[in-house]
């Protein structure tokens, strides 16, 4: 029998994450190794979803077509936090039943991701605190290094194209649930997160690499002055950033939780080649049947 899988990268804000709560810009790399959603003709079986997750909802409302289908969803990073685990599952989810048996390469062109943030946002955000940016939910459908503004509709998509410094993506081994964090999330001033962005995305269109290093420090501060970084987070950068070659260290996504990106000089890349890095780019949404 054969079966439809549908794959996704995982993802990582490298900068802009509380930004992008305010519809501002957001860098996100998409990275190896990648989910899968794997669907073939059955009785309704779901494996590797939970119910109340938005994917399980947006399951569990299209039980037309869903309660014809056996999925299975393969979580290469084990249920750690911070890869994108969630938005993976509502994307592919949202895909197979935008096109249920016409699911083709060609049609993922016509993916209209107002009607993508939309859905994601029905079943993702109940109406307390802070709603989700969905900007990882585009990066994971774009692939590469993402830059999203939603306020005004860019997608932006870029290579890592600095020859004299690489970055490393490292677990904390700490986890943080996203919504129950912009539940209780306060209002915020962004302006210096702005600041940053601005630098870093000026440096991505002119491969600078001292000013991307610059904006990533500055992001980092600006986060750190608002009480936006969990205090482990904190202490492993501080230690990070004692070590030779490193240029920069921030927490990625909510409270830097999860995730510590470090930038560093390249001829320091074997201090840091067991971790996720430039060489992990890859690429969007991709869909295959296999037999």
């Amino acid at each position: 029998m054969s079966s439809l899988v549908l794959s996704v990268p995982g993802k990582s804000f490298l900068a802009g994450e509380y930004l992008a709560l305010k519809g501002g810009p957001s860098l996100i790399f998409a990275s190896k190794p990648r989910f899968e959603l794997v669907a073939s003709k059955g009785s309704g079986k779901v494996e590797g979803f939970h119910p109340e997750s938005p994917a399980g909802k947006l399951i569990r409302d299209h039980q037309d077509f869903f309660s014809q289908q056996d999925l299975r969803f393969v979580d290469p990073h084990a249920g750690r936090g911070g890869w994108g685990a969630s938005t993976a599952q509502f994307l592919t989810a949202f895909v197979l039943n935008e096109w249920r048996e016409s699911c083709e390469l060609e049609t993922l062109k016509s993916l209209s991701i107002s009607r993508l943030l939309e859905s994601y946002w029905k079943y993702a955000w109940d109406g307390q605190g802070q709603r989700p940016s969905g900007s990882d939910l585009v990066a994971q459908y774009k692939g590469s290094l993402t830059l999203f503004e939603k306020r005004t509709g860019i997608v932006a998509v870029h290579g890592w194209t600095f020859a004299d410094i690489d970055f490393a993506l490292i677990p904390t081994n700490h986890k943080l649930a996203t919504h129950e964090h912009l539940k209780v999330l306060p209002d915020f001033d962004e302006s210096t997160i702005e600041q940053a962005m601005s630098v870093i995305r000026s440096a991505m269109q002119a491969s600078d690499s001292a000013e991307f290093v610059k904006g990533i420090r500055t992001n980092a501060q600006a986060l750190a002055d608002l009480g936006l970084v969990a205090s482990h987070t904190k202490d492993l950068c501080k230690e990070l950033l004692q070590k030779p070659g490193v240029l920069a260290a921030k927490g990625c996504g909510a409270m830097g939780n999860d995730v510590v990106l470090v930038v560093y000089e390249k001829s320091h890349q074997k201090d840091f080649k067991d971790f996720v890095s430039s060489k992990d780019l890859t690429h969007g949404l991709e869909i295959q049947v296999k037999e």
